[in-house]
């Protein structure tokens, strides 16, 4: 029996709704889908690190034209590109893009979500970046992947997007606007099954996954999950993971719907205005979508980059 190697991968980025085209793509017949979104195996230190425990998400294929993956970690780490085409080839690359002020605060919520993040407000949060980046014992012992913390410097995407293009060549890499994505996912999803030389036809259901949350109670979250599993080590630990887990979903569920700060995210994207600009020399897109936040209809095409 064949192994069934991935021949596509959603590479990023993380919080531009790559939850949902993940689930859209699963259901069209002829891709299978991993189970696992985010095994993240082309990442040192996160994620996998098995090649037969990540091959065996793919077991389940029979024999569908494409099969895929969704780790956002691919976009952000600089060595994933290269790792990636050494393993598997020259696979197609599918990455989207958002507001990079909008997808920080975006990614700030989910790490309060879960219970990653003690910083009280996205401010202190971009205030801390710093600090903590030059603080050793932050990166070896904060409790999730150590880039999730980066919430400025993970959004600076022009030289994130140089090494898919400069590994797999354009024809390999497709690039989506989010804010395009979430007007018409449709029509991006149509695109994309003919990249992936499937039935563009097929119409998938849409709806949204993944949507922010912040918890009824912030501190509690990150305790639960930082000292809860110390403090419940008498529980087994199987049972002890389920109740913790349990625990986060719910207060999570008590919360509120986060709202975005134009106050604090205007000046955001100023600081990102230089990286934006070779950002668009490097896709040939106009990126004001961004700043104005009206989005221009998606047309055949306009993914397509070319280098400066």
């Amino acid at each position: 029996m064949d192994v069934v190697r991935p021949n596509f991968l959603i590479a990023g980025a993380g919080k531009a709704g790559t939850t949902s085209l993940h689930e859209y793509l699963c259901q069209h017949p002829d891709i299978f889908m991993s189970a696992l979104k985010e095994p993240s195996f082309f990442v040192r230190g996160y994620g996998y690190d098995n090649w037969e425990d990540y091959l065996a998400l793919f077991a389940g294929a029979h024999g569908e034209k494409a099969a895929g993956e969704s780790s956002t970690a691919y976009l952000y780490c600089e060595e994933s590109p290269a790792w990636i085409k050494s393993v598997l080839g020259n696979v197609r690359i599918i990455l989207i893009l958002r507001n990079p002020a909008q997808r920080a605060a975006s990614l700030y919520w989910w790490m309060l979500r879960e219970g990653y993040e003690n910083a009280p407000t996205f401010a202190k949060a971009l205030e801390l970046e710093s600090s903590r980046t030059q603080n050793p014992n932050f990166r070896s012992q904060c409790p999730q992947f150590y880039p999730d913390y980066l919430y400025y410097r993970s959004g600076l995407y022009s030289e994130q997007v140089r090494r898919y293009l400069d590994t797999f060549g354009e024809g390999h890499v497709r690039i989506y606007i989010f804010e395009e994505f979430i007007k018409q996912p449709l029509e991006i999803c149509r695109d994309i099954f003919e990249f992936l030389n499937v039935d563009p036809n097929f119409r998938p259901t849409i709806q949204v996954y993944n949507r922010a949350q912040i918890p009824a109670f912030v501190s509690l979250q990150y305790w639960l999950r930082t000292k809860g599993p110390h403090y419940l080590r008498f529980v087994p630990s199987r049972l002890r993971q389920r109740f913790l887990l349990a625990l986060i979903k719910l207060n999570a569920r008590k919360g509120s719907l986060p709202a975005h700060d134009p106050q604090l995210e205007k000046p955001l994207l100023e600081r990102y205005r230089s990286d934006i600009t070779k950002l668009e020399r490097l896709i040939n897109r106009d990126l004001s979508v961004w700043y104005e936040g009206e989005s221009k209809p998606f047309s055949k095409g306009k993914w397509q980059a070319r280098n400066i």
